[in-house]
């Protein structure tokens, strides 16, 4: 039963790669001009980014699968779809006057390296957190003679 509890955990991995595969798509529709194409994936990877995390946790994929880093694949996801393809787009659509377009582009990729390196801060804290909390939660302390079962 362990392989399969695995295999499902790897698979969430996947899952979570397919964000990166829709990233390529968007930017290969946006080079094209094929904005609404483009947006579509990036909604379509926002539903893959907001159930993943879910998945994985609910699923115990960073216990069953620990030498794969889940929270480095979805922070180089979330980056080039929230970042990197829309910088392009404002570089690129011709909505922005031409001086400005590069350089806006530039300042969003910019400023998005720096917030999600602060995201990947506040994310090995909160993973700390919970693990200890967790540990602490298993350890079974009795309360008023009973024993807590509770992991949350």
């Amino acid at each position: 039963m362990a392989g399969f509890e695995s295999v499902r955990a790897f698979t969430i991995h996947v899952f979570t790669a397919t964000g990166a595969a829709l990233a390529l798509l968007a930017l290969i529709l946006g080079t094209g001009g094929h904005w609404a194409g483009m947006f579509l994936c990036l909604g379509l990877a926002l539903v893959v980014d907001g159930l993943d995390g879910p998945l994985a946790r609910t699923f115990e994929v960073q216990k069953l699968v620990p030498r794969w880093s889940g929270d480095t694949l979805d922070l180089v996801v979330d980056f080039t779809t929230y970042v990197f393809v829309p910088a392009y787009a404002i570089a690129a659509s011709g909505l922005l006057p031409q001086p400005f377009a590069i350089p806006a582009g530039i300042v969003v990729v910019i400023s998005g390296a720096s917030a999600d390196s602060g995201l990947a801060n506040r994310s090995a804290v909160r993973r700390t957190s919970s693990a200890a909390s967790s540990s602490a939660s298993k350890a079974s302390l009795p309360t008023k003679g009973k024993v807590s079962t509770s992991t949350y």
